[in-house]
């Protein structure tokens, strides 16, 4: 097991952690709870794999995302409190998947000959839509477009990814970089509350 992959699965748990606890938070029940950290872990890699035609999609040829998943619903459900008074180290975990992810998606695109702007999309694409449709299905605003630099650091991330890559950098320096630079950029806006700047809207009424 290479430390990327080990690293994927670490990342897929706590995705799938942080979909568990945003349905209970919405007071689903336990299959409501499986569904939102199911998709908030495969829903990026799945996006991923249907727009590079890449069939069947990982996740029918490897169930360990699945049991991910379950492993994570049952932990949430039956633990809940304990797992909030651990957010930290949670987040943490999020990081590293959050930079896992983007390696991931950005390796398998440039392996498809797509281009350098497709290639980072197809990066952020897999690390963030899982999330995105957790956020929607629990009625919620997508944190991504919200909070934490989380895009950004995705773009970052696989910008230098594949400048390295194209400059001939070895592949595990590439994924070194691309992930730690991510996984820092994701904590340090965490640490400092960074976000972009937004307008702040004053008014109730509609357009």
């Amino acid at each position: 097991m290479t430390i990327m992959y080990s690293l994927d699965l670490l990342g897929s748990f706590a995705f799938a952690l942080s979909g568990a606890i945003l349905a209970i938070r919405k007071n689903m029940d336990l299959f409501g709870i499986f569904v939102l950290a199911f998709v908030t872990a495969i829903g990026g890699g799945t996006t991923r794999d249907l727009l590079l035609g890449d069939t069947p999609v990982f996740i029918l040829t490897e169930p360990i995302y699945i049991y991910i998943s379950i492993i994570a619903s049952l932990l949430a459900f039956l633990f809940y409190r304990a797992l909030i008074r651990i957010n930290s180290v949670i987040l943490l975990a999020d990081a590293l998947g959050l930079g896992t992810f983007v390696c991931i998606g950005v390796s398998k695109a440039l392996a498809a000959d797509v281009s350098f702007a497709g290639a980072v999309i197809l990066g952020l694409i897999t690390a963030v839509v899982g999330g995105i449709i957790r956020d929607l299905l629990a009625n919620e605003i997508p944190a991504v477009l919200m909070r934490d630099f989380y895009a950004i650091t995705c773009i970052g991330g696989g910008i230098i990814y594949v400048l390295l890559h194209n400059h001939g950098i070895p592949q595990n320096f590439v994924m070194l970089s691309s992930a730690g630079f991510v996984i820092l950029l994701r904590v340090l806006a965490i640490r400092f509350n960074w976000c972009l700047v937004r307008v702040h809207s004053n008014t109730t009424g509609s357009l």
